[in-house]
């Protein structure tokens, strides 16, 4: 069994001791794609619980962005998964202060989720940072041109 099938099978039964152990020695983008493909995989909070701990022992922007990539994709379907997404994109942009363009555009994202998680205003003034920071984002143009005419246009 190789190391990653290991690691799988000490995150999912809960041995988080064991995954440690192998985390320590795994490539961090192996580990982070390995993760991510696994709880499409799996669908298991399981691979939250262990991010999670490994954002206790050592907080990083990468841990933080793996967390959100976990709760937006493969475990978005489970209640508040969006909300606590919109913790780690918060404390990322923290951390970043506020420079993360990734970040920004997650809160862009987070405003037009099913549950509104960002308000539209939050989201316009990240719209606003990313322009100031990528003035050629493709994704903020169209954020703010389609709320410019929400604006103009009520409904």
């Amino acid at each position: 069994m190789n190391e990653l099938t290991e690691l799988h099978k000490h995150i999912l039964s809960g041995n988080v001791s064991e995954a440690l152990q192998i985390y320590h020695y795994t490539d961090f983008k192996t580990f982070y794609d390995s993760i991510l493909f696994e709880a499409f995989e799996q669908s298991s909070i399981c691979y939250y619980t262990f991010v999670s701990r490994l954002l206790i022992e050592n907080e990083s922007i990468l841990l933080h962005s793996l967390a959100t990539e976990l709760l937006i994709q493969p475990l978005c379907h489970m209640e508040g998964a969006y909300f606590s997404a919109l913790y780690h994109v918060r404390r990322s942009l923290e951390l970043t202060s506020y420079q993360s363009i990734e970040d920004l555009e997650m809160l862009v994202f987070l405003s037009e989720v099913p549950d509104q998680v960002v308000s539209i205003e939050e989201a316009t003034d990240a719209a606003y940072k990313i322009k100031a920071l990528e003035p050629t984002n493709q994704i903020t143009k169209e954020f703010i041109e389609k709320n410019q005419e929400t604006n103009e246009n009520p409904t």
